[in-house]
């Protein structure tokens, strides 16, 4: 949650967004649902935290298994390659939607209500997927899915910023970050087992099942909203809230941060990142397939150094954090273009082994980037945290789904031309705006 600082002097020649309303009364507090719920007290932070950190790993996997899956399903619909890839970039797309609706929604209805259904929702899609009888209806129910489980990371992260105890507050949001970010491994690692030994549509049913006993036990073991203003030592949600407000004012605040330097710079700087994790993936997968004739194997081998990658981030992030998001961001998007540069050059010299390599230090520089442009968006915007962060993550998936169109129609030494260019230019673009300690901070 976001804490309420003093109103800094409005900067010369901008406007401020409009004031702020309060939040509507939570339709979750009501006794009837206060009783179909274990008690907070009677349950540990670290086991409710346990299931969200499963579900993080879980639910945006299915974003990243398409990678894998999607010459198994343009044989399946008789399709294109190009029209294959619309199987992770609908999914992508409606996800990054998803996110501007349900993180207002959770601070209105509350979490336990969005997370709860949200997973119920997203096991009904996943069903409706695997049983399509076309590829327009699988593409439909890839959208749909992909807006359902939007719901997952804000509620998540939202809710283990109010009930986690202070001093354990920046190591659960750590765990809760990495599985997100660990999704893109695991979604790719269980793709590829299924292609290997099982039918395509076994990459939905086992996880519509998991993603309704998730709903279940979310539902089960979270306690009621109406326990929110108790929980440990998280403070209440202060009034003025970006995210609580309605969402003609959260739609005002986005405007006006979209034309605002700094916060404008992020977001576009925010496009590449997941764009390139999901095209650098989608052609590595097939020019190792093609040219240098790995087996699955070999391919969950290529798959494990990118989680390698993934593990150095944590330390890298205590390393390089302490200088700054500014500075942490920019760490990660250098780090990610050496990787991108590297692999560019052993594409070139036909060396396998390295463009896997190189691999592993592009995703560490990835899960870099992420954490040190949230952290930057909190300093650029203060008081319109909850909806710099929406639109944030909106174009982190934008990204991911013309990264997955994009891989579709060129091959891997154009593709990482492409992949590292944007990523420079996105450094660069963030290198040129001013620190935060200098420049006002949004009001809203």
């Amino acid at each position: 949650m976001t804490t309420h600082h003093p109103h800094p002097p409005d900067t010369p020649g901008q406007a401020p967004p409009p004031p702020l309303a309060p939040p509507s009364p939570s339709p979750s507090s009501s006794p009837s649902s206060a009783s179909s719920s274990v008690p907070s007290s009677s349950l540990p932070f670290g086991v409710q935290l346990g299931l969200l950190v499963a579900m993080a790993f879980a639910i945006p996997a299915q974003l990243y298994l398409a990678i894998p899956v999607a010459e198994r399903i343009r044989t399946a619909y008789g399709t294109d390659a190009a029209s294959a890839a619309w199987t992770g970039a609908a999914f992508s797309f409606a996800y990054a939607v998803g996110f501007l609706v349900f993180g207002p929604l959770s601070d209105r209805v509350g979490r336990r209500p969005v997370l709860a259904w949200g997973a119920l929702a997203t096991a009904v899609t996943t069903g409706l997927t695997a049983a399509a009888p076309g590829l327009g209806w699988f593409l439909a129910g890839r959208a749909a899915q992909g807006f359902a489980a939007a719901t997952f990371a804000p509620a998540a992260l939202a809710y283990v910023t109010e009930r986690a105890p202070a001093a354990r507050r920046p190591v659960a949001l750590s765990l809760l970050t990495t599985g997100l970010l660990g999704a893109g491994i695991a979604g790719q690692v269980y793709g590829q087992l299924v292609t290997e030994y099982a039918d395509w549509r076994t990459a939905f049913w086992p996880p519509a099942l998991l993603y309704a006993a998730a709903a279940l036990a979310l539902w089960r073991l979270l306690p009621p909203d109406r326990e929110r203003a108790h929980a440990s030592s998280a403070p209440p949600s202060p009034p003025s809230s970006p995210s609580s407000a309605s969402p003609r004012t959260v739609a005002a605040t986005a405007l006006v941060l979209l034309r605002t330097r700094g916060p404008a710079t992020v977001f576009a700087a925010a496009l590449p990142v997941f764009g390139s994790f999901v095209a650098f993936y989608a052609v590595l997968e097939r020019e190792l397939r093609a040219t240098y004739g790995y087996d699955s194997n070999a391919l969950l081998l290529a798959q494990a150094a990118g989680a390698l990658g993934l593990a150095a981030a944590p330390l890298l992030n205590r390393r390089y954090g302490e200088a700054g998001p500014r500075a942490l961001a920019l760490t990660g998007y250098l780090s990610a273009a050496s990787g991108l540069l590297l692999a560019l050059l052993a594409a070139v010299l036909a060396q396998p082994a390295a463009l896997i390599g190189a691999g592993a230090l592009f995703v560490a520089g990835t899960g870099l980037t992420v954490p040190g442009c949230v952290g930057l968006l909190h300093q650029l915007a203060p008081q319109a945290k909850g909806t710099a962060g929406a639109v944030n993550t909106f174009a982190l998936f934008v990204g991911a789904s013309a990264g997955q169109l994009a891989a579709a129609h060129l091959s891997l030494v154009p593709m990482l031309a492409v992949l590292t260019a944007a990523t420079l230019l996105a450094a660069l673009a963030l290198s040129r705006t001013e620190p935060p300690r200098t420049r006002e901070s949004l009001r809203s």
